[in-house]
């Protein structure tokens, strides 16, 4: 008994361990997506820059850093399209684009886009234009473009790319002689049923946290994110922030 209690405090260790490094790991990408995305900012690529903040802002919902970047950048452009109308088309249809694509309206943001284009050629907007217009004719979830859009997809796609690359590099091992049968062991034991786990139901209680937290609702955002872990227990970034937000609610 002393054994398989030590065993299961070990494996425990192990997990928690494991979820902090993760956790570091997440936290150190989310600082970099920011500070990637303030280099953005200056080049005057807003999407892009809006895209990743909002990745940080999913992967540390209390990178408050990002998040005041995300609200700062959205209030300027509502702040001066009124302007815009008057003597800047192209402005106008710019920031016009971007609040429809960060508010999931991709629709319209496609018909902003597309009046940019026929102003002057914009890199950043044409390469927005045509992967948003192609999402939509596959019929695009707003889920999908939610927290980091289409600079997060571009990356991982890059990154998947570069996988296969190193895959195809690596040395072929030579087929292993098959071994010897093993004699039949006992039937083990029956496991209790383990709980399941509903990812998609886990992300999507998280996203309601990051959107309950954002607007001020502490409380609310902590019950969303122990909703999360109901559904998926190993979702660190969660477990993360539901830490942070009990801690903040103790000093309150």
């Amino acid at each position: 008994m002393k054994k398989r209690a030590i065993t299961a405090l070990a494996a425990s260790a192990l997990i928690f361990f494991a979820g902090e490094a993760r956790a570091a790991s997440e936290s150190r990408k989310a600082t970099k997506l920011y500070k990637a995305a303030k280099a953005d900012i200056k080049k005057g690529f807003y999407l892009t820059a809006y895209d990743k903040l909002s990745e940080a802002y999913w992967l540390d919902p209390f990178n408050d850093g990002a998040l005041k970047e995300m609200e700062r950048i959205t209030n300027s452009f509502k702040k001066n399209l009124a302007e815009w109308c008057e003597y800047d088309f192209e402005q106008k249809s710019y920031g016009s684009g971007f609040l429809f694509y960060t508010q999931g309206d991709y629709k319209n943001a496609v018909k902003e886009w597309k009046k940019v284009l026929t102003v002057k050629e914009n890199t950043e907007v044409r390469e927005y234009y045509e992967y948003v217009s192609g999402e939509l004719k596959k019929g695009v979830e707003k889920d999908r473009l939610l927290y980091g859009g289409k600079a997060k997809i571009d990356r991982e796609t890059a990154e998947k790319l570069e996988e296969k690359k190193k895959d195809k590099q690596k040395p072929v091992k030579a087929p292993q002689k098959p071994a010897s049968k093993p004699e039949p062991k006992a039937a083990p034991k029956p496991k209790p049923p383990e709980q399941k786990i509903d990812t998609a139901k886990a992300e999507a209680c998280y996203n309601e946290g990051l959107q309950q937290y954002s607007q001020g609702y502490l409380k609310l955002a902590a019950a969303s994110w122990e909703k999360t872990l109901k559904y998926n227990p190993a979702h660190t970034r969660a477990q993360r922030a539901l830490t942070k937000a009990e801690k903040m609610l103790q000093k309150k």
